[in-house]
């Protein structure tokens, strides 16, 4: 489904008030456009209506219209060193606008001074502990299930 109709179908759902399809959809075209500004901007602008002023100002934040409350409610819900991946910008893509490159470039410093490791040693082995946690409260429960199971057969 290309882009206009995608945008016809979102023009459709806000009209009969349809907010929530409307935002999977337009969050289908951000992916699938993720540089372009106006996506973003028409995004932010269904969070808004709808009062959510953290999403509102995440989709708009490269925007040079961005409502300052609602960039600071986003900057209060992302620490600095996650709001890139919050906005899902490409890594390298050029950045359009004047605002845009400066509310980036920050954002771009911190995630190359920052290690992309997926959890910190002691993060994993507290998952690894859990899981094997898990996996014997399994166990257990299925022998204890079988032998329920046996017992009422017999």
């Amino acid at each position: 489904m290309g882009k206009s109709d995608l945008m016809d179908r979102v023009a459709t759902d806000l009209t009969k008030g349809h907010t929530y399809p409307a935002i999977q959809r337009m969050h289908s075209l951000v992916a699938a456009h993720p540089t372009d500004l106006d996506l973003r901007r028409r995004l932010a602008a269904i969070y808004r209506a709808t009062g959510n002023a953290v999403e509102a100002g995440r989709w708009s934040y490269l925007d040079d219209s961005a409502d300052p409350a609602e960039i600071g409610a986003f900057e209060s819900r992302y620490p600095l060193h996650r709001r890139l991946e919050a906005l899902r910008w490409p890594a390298g893509a050029h950045a359009p606008t004047d605002i845009s490159r400066v509310r980036l470039a920050p954002l771009q410093a911190v995630a190359v001074a920052t290690p992309t490791s997926a959890a910190p040693p002691g993060l994993r082995r507290l998952t690894t502990a859990t899981a094997v946690t898990a996996l014997v409260a399994l166990a257990l429960l299925a022998v204890i299930g079988a032998q329920t199971v046996l017992e009422w057969l017999f």
